[in-house]
């Protein structure tokens, strides 16, 4: 049986991880909304090269990269202890059902343990029942909070 393993990317998987960011738009928004690869993979590099905070995870089954966790690591947190922050949890249609998502977020909950953070917070679509059931079949506790967006294309916090 294949294995899933799971590691931090870096600059030189930044196709790999352009192309299951792409995979995440696809899946969504569909082929008239979402961005080609080019500026998906130019997205990427620089937030590699700036070290802008996003990081990636990466998941793969027989050396292809089939999962991917978008991530940042948020301070001070509870008790000044910190989080982490899950934007995306992806994993090909072809690869689930295989436990990659459940080895995607035991790693981060290592990965989060080892540097000090106590927790981790997520979002899902209030629709997407399928990723709320994971989340909670995993042990997260559905927290009642309100969620809210700035749209910067508009003139929204512009000071006018």
């Amino acid at each position: 049986m294949s294995q899933t393993v799971v590691r931090l990317a870096t600059l030189e998987d930044a196709a790999h991880v352009a192309a299951l960011v792409r995979a995440v738009d696809l899946h969504y928004v569909g082929p008239d909304v979402a961005r080609p690869i080019e500026p998906t993979l130019a997205m990427v590099e620089r937030s590699m090269r700036e070290a802008e905070g996003t990081r990636y995870a990466l998941a793969s089954r027989d050396g292809r990269a089939v999962g991917l966790a978008c991530f940042a690591v948020l301070r001070p947190g509870f008790r000044l202890s910190g989080l982490l922050f899950v934007k995306e949890l992806f994993v090909e249609s072809h690869a689930r059902g295989q436990a990659v998502g459940v080895v995607l977020m035991r790693w981060l909950a290592e990965h989060a343990r080892a540097q000090g953070l106590t927790r981790i917070d997520l979002t899902t679509d209030g629709t997407n029942t399928g990723a709320q059931a994971f989340y909670e079949r995993l042990g997260a506790e559905r927290m009642n909070k309100v969620f809210y967006r700035f749209n910067l294309s508009t003139d929204v916090l512009t000071g006018d």
